[in-house]
């Protein structure tokens, strides 16, 4: 049906709390499900710590480049050095309403004005034990821990009220999250099959969902190689289902740039795109708020800009340097209107 401008941005509002509501617990769950279901179905809670099992990307290699090896992580035989590297992450969501102004589909990867989240991450990596890993087979031969050391947001009060609630004392708020800590079990190649976020007892709901909706991305990028050999030019897409505010299918495209031993340089491309094509209009309206009108907004664009680069060392938990960093714009337009709803998502992990 056609929506009238008024009726139409009325409606937007609503979509707008309701997306502004979403929870961003942990953007990475293979599955239809939440994260909180996929631990109810096949994780456990354990105090402060929420355990997640992962459904493994799917990945396919499309240039073998020159197949000089296959490359796999290493796994230590005792307890390895722990790696420590200042790391940050980028993140926000933001929704606007567009009445026919014409907003560019294609966004900036990395835009100005969103807090950025730094910690100084301690990260180790050991030989799994299998049982506490998960019931069943799974392959996974590795494990790494990190834990968020300081945490604190860099910005002026323009940018938290940007990215973040202005009302929130927010050195309080993540000075109680010190130490939260992220734990992924995966493949020698590199599959997350299952991971564990641990709050410490400080930490405050705010500054628990903070830390959570940011440090996810350790395993939601974490870099998968092929199971076939691969050499310097070789490239290869790992796919995901992301969880989060919208539901995404992302793809990671890999480029090798460099082979050196045991170190390797990646280019990274990132592309997501939104695993519905509509969105009902009375579905979000509060209960009791519905004028019976049956609409719904439709993806008219979805785009991703991205930029990354990362140096790794495969016996390293980390990467040891470089980042990714990429912003998805989707548009939705309501039937028989100009109106446009802009929502653009943006992620990045830097490794300083």
């Amino acid at each position: 049906m056609r929506l009238s401008p008024s009726k139409t941005k009325r409606r937007i509002r609503m979509l707008c709390v309701a997306a502004a509501a979403a929870t961003a617990l942990v953007a990475c769950s293979g599955g239809d499900g939440t994260p909180e279901q996929a631990t109810r179905s096949g994780g456990r809670t354990s105090g402060d710590t929420v355990r997640i099992d992962l459904d493994p990307p799917r990945v396919t290699l499309l240039d073998p480049g020159s197949a000089q090896q296959v490359l796999s992580y290493g796994v230590p035989d005792a307890d390895a050095p722990t790696q420590e590297l200042p790391v940050r992450f980028g993140g926000g969501f933001t929704t606007l309403v567009d009445s026919g102004t014409g907003t560019q589909p294609h966004p900036s990867a990395e835009p100005d004005g969103l807090p950025v989240l730094n910690i100084d991450a301690k990260a180790t990596v050991r030989a799994v034990d299998g049982v506490e890993v998960t019931a069943g087979e799974t392959g996974a031969t590795r494990q790494v821990t990190v834990i968020a050391g300081s945490p604190r947001f860099s910005g002026d009060a323009t940018t938290l009220r940007s990215g973040e609630n202005p009302d929130v004392d927010w050195d309080a708020e993540l000075a109680g999250a010190d130490g939260f800590t992220v734990s992924y079990a995966t493949t020698p190649s590199g599959k997350p099959v299952t991971m564990s976020l641990h709050a410490p007892d400080s930490a405050s709901d705010t500054g628990r969902a903070g830390m959570e909706s940011r440090l996810g991305n350790l395993v939601t990028l974490a870099v998968v190689f092929p199971d076939e050999p691969v050499g310097t030019g070789a490239r290869w897409t790992v796919e995901s289902r992301i969880t989060g505010s919208t539901t995404m299918l992302q793809t990671v495209t890999y480029t090798l740039t460099e082979l050196d031993g045991r170190r390797v340089g990646l280019d990274v491309e990132v592309d997501q795109r939104p695993s519905i094509g509509a969105l009902s209009l009375d579905a979000l309206a509060p209960q009791g708020d519905s004028d019976g009108a049956a609409g719904e907004l439709r993806v008219e664009s979805a785009e991703t800009s991205s930029a990354g680069h990362l140096e790794i060392d495969l016996d390293d938990p980390l990467p040891r340097a470089g980042g990714i960093a990429f912003t998805t714009r989707i548009i939705y337009a309501g039937d028989g209107s100009d109106v446009r709803v802009v929502q653009d998502s943006h992620s990045a992990i830097h490794f300083d």
